[in-house]
């Protein structure tokens, strides 16, 4: 069994609670959820759309490449057929022509040919001895015939050039021809069939093209075998792949069973020289990883249509064959999927565009309904909590009403009944009512309440040497309204002093004026309610004005701050000094001075609390603060008659009293203390209102004494050295402590605040004060 207690805050309403979260829910969650909503549909929609349109235009990319393979195998069977087709005319016709007339008719009929088909090169006639004839186109339309004579003993290679219509231009002998056509693949691979053969693609003999060979046999009377064959280049047929379109980058090739090149769209490429002479490249020869995967994907699937992914790109691959071919060649047809479905990408990526302006304006929308809705709850709440303000206010006006002493001028009876009511009013942790002395230096506090505790003090005073920043915003007669005191120029240094001993950060202060005149002050710090509040805290401060002070009396001027006797040192001359270790040294000779006891000396102790502070650069690019530091002490032992003065580490050092019946030593000691806090409040706390200084002064014994060798250097310790160190130690930041024996000696001519009772270090316990200035 869990044992543990269960906190529960009872100072929230747990029905109130739960219907404040069910309202956030309706005016923020339902809008949110409503935009998430239409955000999810748009995307669903989206994504339905891109795979709807992408199975669309893949289904229709079957169609088209179907279409491309058909029409690729049509234009390669109207390329190839009429090749076969002749080769067999050619036969029949030589074949039933007279035997001295054979070579004239195949010639004629070769010449018709080639001005009708394009696609033919050349025609070939070979016989079982070697002979052969050749015709071919030659120049300006005209007809070139090569004839072979391979009669036995007198071989005879000539050539016959004619012009467009037929008139023989020359004839020329050519005794260098070796070429035999009994060697060659389309003769050989005829004789081996009655059928056309198709030989395989070989670099001609004459022109030094790739091409192929369609040839066909016939056995004449006297049993001799002719052959009869029909060149075709392969250069038209890349061309013709070269002008097809597939998709936008597409290729398409034409190979055999090896994968060896028959068409490409780039002739010049698919050639490559061996020792044998030139022939075409295999597909995995091109250097193209792309068409390499693609051979590779067809030679282990066989033909047919497939996707193929390389890198992150995807290819539709379709392999068929062309059956008008005799051999077993396929066209390979290689196209992006982008090419085809890119516009579905596109259009896809449009139209979500468009869908964010439409869920942009929805967002807009829902961002008006809620703030509406928002602003509806907080008005009601604001309007709820007025009311509430109000009736709480009513009381508390029910309530002072009832103490007619609260604002009574002649009362002594501190007014613990109007700080209640403030702090349960505001929610403040405390609630202070102050009343400005009548010379405008000071504030005493009439009565202050401390909420958490439930405790009253009185009698705290503030004096303008200590606030200068906040006495000046006051004498204003505006409202101070700043949630952290600490961080704003007119209230840190009350909240330094004052405010942050109570952990408070948050003021609240209205004026008291009297007429024109500023009598004391009202303020609550960190109060929770100051929207409600602040009509009440006017109200009570114009109630509390009557207690404050007398109508009609005249305004008591607000002298400035006395400023400090400024003395001008001694005349005479200096001891010697040495400058790595004191920074002032008047009036001591300390060859003069051996081992004394001083029973009545003054000694100031300045302590920074940061020691960086010192390598810092000064404001607006000025000297570093360590200089601007030593130069303002220095300045100000000189103005004060203050004699010694030594820098040690992060502490330095003052002291003035060493001649017998020095009455004004502590009293030029203090003067020079606050003029070094003013110093340093300029110097450590203009930027960031920083502090990072303590001040400690006691009177007591010190003894001195010259040390070292040439130039001897005077040396002060002792009771009163360290005394001054333990109230710096102790002190408020950016404060002057001091002990009791100093508080003695300048009681008459300055103000001092009481800090209690501390135990100091082989001192026991004494009571300390805070030096605020001068009177």
């Amino acid at each position: 069994m869990d044992t543990r207690d269960e906190v529960i805050d009872i100072g929230e309403d747990a029905t109130e609670a739960l219907a404040r979260r069910r309202r956030a829910f309706l005016r923020v969650g339902l809008p949110v959820f409503g935009v998430l909503l239409i955000v999810a549909s748009m995307l669903g929609i989206a994504y339905y759309a891109d795979y709807a349109n992408r199975r669309g235009a893949l289904a229709l990319t079957e169609e088209v490449l179907e279409a491309l393979d058909r029409r690729i195998a049509v234009e390669v069977s109207a390329y190839l057929d009429p090749t076969a087709r002749v080769a067999l005319l050619m036969r029949d016709i030589v074949e039933g022509g007279a035997v001295g007339a054979r070579r004239q008719l195949a010639e004629s009929f070769a010449a018709s040919a080639l001005r009708q088909i394009p696609q033919i090169a050349l025609f070939s006639f070979a016989d079982s001895d070697g002979n052969y004839v050749m015709v071919r186109r030659g120049e300006a339309g005209g007809i070139d015939t090569k004839i072979i004579a391979n009669a036995p003993g007198a071989r005879r290679v000539s050539w016959i050039r004619r012009d467009a219509d037929g008139n023989v231009l020359r004839e020329e002998e050519d005794p260098q021809d070796t070429y035999d056509p009994r060697t060659r693949s389309w003769y050989t691979g005829a004789l081996g069939s009655d059928e056309v053969h198709w030989s395989e693609v070989y670099v001609f003999f004459t022109d030094r093209e790739p091409g192929l060979t369609a040839s066909v046999r016939w056995q004449g009377p006297d049993g001799r075998m002719y052959v009869f064959g029909v060149d075709i280049t392969l250069a038209t047929l890349s061309r013709f792949l070269s002008r097809l379109e597939v998709g936008q980058t597409g290729k398409a090739m034409i190979v055999d069973g090896n994968g060896k090149l028959i068409a490409y769209p780039d002739p010049e490429v698919m050639l490559r020289s061996t020792t044998e002479g030139t022939i075409t490249k295999r597909v995995d020869e091109l250097g193209d990883p792309l068409l390499a995967a693609a051979y590779d994907r067809f030679r282990v699937e066989g033909r047919g249509r497939t996707t193929l992914t390389v890198g992150e790109d995807r290819y539709i691959l379709s392999v068929s064959r062309i059956p008008a071919a005799a051999r077993d060649w396929s066209v390979v047809i290689l196209v992006p999927e982008k090419d085809f479905i890119g516009f579905v990408t596109a259009n896809n990526r449009t139209a979500l565009l468009m869908s964010q302006s439409v869920v942009a304006l929805v967002i807009v929308f829902a961002f008006f309904l809620v703030r509406q809705g928002l602003r509806a709850d907080r008005q009601a709440r604001e309007l709820l909590d007025r009311s509430r303000a109000i009736t709480v206010q009513s009381a508390a006006f029910s309530r002072l009403a009832t103490d007619a002493n609260l604002f009574d001028p002649t009362s002594d009876a501190p007014p613990r009944a109007l700080t209640d009511t403030l702090a349960e009013v505001s929610g403040a942790r405390r609630a202070s009512v102050w009343r400005l002395s009548a010379d405008g230096r000071s504030l005493h506090c009439e009565d202050c309440c401390d909420a958490e505790t439930g405790g009253h003090t009185a009698g705290t005073e503030l004096h303008r040497d200590e606030l200068p920043q906040f006495f000046a915003a006051l004498s204003e007669g505006k409202e101070i309204s700043v949630p952290d005191a600490a961080a704003h120029r007119q209230t840190a240094e009350l909240h330094r002093l004052y405010m942050h001993p109570f952990g408070t950060r948050a003021l609240l202060a209205e004026p008291v004026r009297q007429g024109e005149r500023l009598v004391g002050v009202v303020w609550l710090e960190d109060a929770t309610r100051t929207a409600g509040a602040r009509d009440f805290l006017r109200a009570v401060a114009n109630m509390v004005a009557l207690r404050l002070g007398e109508p009609g009396a005249p305004e008591a001027p607000v002298p400035a701050p006395a400023p400090a006797a400024a003395r001008q040192p001694p005349e005479g001359g200096r001891g010697t000094r040495s400058l790595t270790t004191e920074l002032s040294l008047r009036a001591l000779d300390p060859d003069t001075l051996a081992a004394e006891v001083y029973a009545d000396v003054a000694v100031l102790v300045l302590k920074l609390t940061d020691p960086r502070l010192m390598a810092e650069q000064g404001p607006q690019g000025s000297a570093p603060i360590a200089d601007a530091l030593i130069r303002a002490l220095q300045e100000i032992a000189a103005a004060h008659d203050v004699p010694y003065l030594k820098l040690m580490g992060e502490e330095i050092v003052a002291a003035s009293g060493f001649s017998a019946g020095d009455a004004d030593a502590a009293l030029r000691l203090a003067d020079a203390a606050v003029a070094i806090r003013d110093r340093c409040n300029g110097l450590l706390g203009e930027d960031d209102n920083r502090q990072e200084y303590r001040l400690g002064l006691d009177v007591g014994i010190a003894i001195g004494s010259p040390v070292g060798q040439e130039p001897r250097v005077f040396n002060l310790w002792g009771e009163a050295v360290r005394t001054a160190e333990s109230m710096a130690d102790t002190a408020l930041p950016g404060a002057i402590q001091v002990t009791e024996a100093a508080y003695e000696r300048l009681a008459q001519s300055f103000l001092f605040r009481p800090r209690g009772r501390f135990w100091l270090p082989r001192v026991g316990e004494a009571q300390t004060f805070g030096l605020v200035g001068r009177r």
